[in-house]
């Protein structure tokens, strides 16, 4: 992958902070071409053909490749992170919420089923407690602000 040079990025102050404090600025590099991950709200309710329409239908708004993730239910690798999820049609449907595919798996994990108890200690911004109450059966949504 691509990386864009950390050091043009810094103004020299900070870049002097990090010679003086041995921390290479080489830890700052950006990674280019990283996809973006979402994932589809209420994913067990829906058939397969309804999952196919909302892969082409991002893949329309969103102009690049969007796939699924193998092994990792509901959630849909978008090909360019810099697609804006306000602009598709799915996401301001509410059929979809912006949540890293890492984020998914930790939440998986756990394999809670309904009936379980969860404390979520750190809940902000909620993606994986709303990923949680849908494994759960919690009437779960999402609401944007408008």
């Amino acid at each position: 992958m691509d990386t864009e040079p950390a050091a043009s990025q810094f103004p020299p102050n900070f870049l002097a902070f990090l010679k003086e404090n041995h921390i290479d600025v080489d830890v700052y590099n950006v990674q280019k071409d990283l996809p973006r991950y979402v994932r589809i709200l209420r994913f067990s309710q829906k058939s397969a053909c309804e999952v196919c329409e909302l892969v082409q239908q991002i893949r329309t708004d969103a102009k690049c490749d969007v796939s699924e993730v193998d092994g990792v239910p509901g959630f849909l690798r978008i090909a360019n992170q810099d697609t804006k999820l306000s602009q598709l049609r799915a996401y301001v449907a509410g059929d979809i919420i912006g949540m890293d595919v890492s984020s998914g798996i930790a939440a998986l994990s756990l394999s809670v089923e309904p009936g379980d108890n969860v404390l979520d200690l750190c809940c902000a911004p909620g993606a994986k407690l709303l990923l949680l109450a849908e494994l759960l059966a919690i009437d779960a949504g999402v609401s944007h602000g408008t």
